[in-house]
């Protein structure tokens, strides 16, 4: 995973989560830091803004900081 990418979806993702992410896991499920549904589709706003056209199916199931890089990562290759 490019170490950018990684930062800019930690970036994106505390914008949206109400808890710090600073010491995160990429693994850690988001869930446990206050993602919720409603913060997701943010999240997922966020990303098609960016012009990374990511669907809800793709993250739903695992919310994780390494899920969202690869997805992005994916969409964007």
């Amino acid at each position: 995973m490019p170490d950018d990418t990684t930062a800019w979806i930690r970036n994106l993702a505390q914008q949206v989560v109400p808890d710090d992410l600073s010491e995160a896991d990429l693994e850690e499920d988001l869930r446990d830091y206050g993602l919720d549904s409603v913060r997701l589709m943010d999240v997922l706003t966020a990303l098609r803004e960016q012009g990374h056209p990511v669907e809800l199916e793709e993250l739903a199931g695992e919310p994780t900081l390494a899920r969202l890089v690869a997805v992005v990562s994916r969409a964007t290759a």
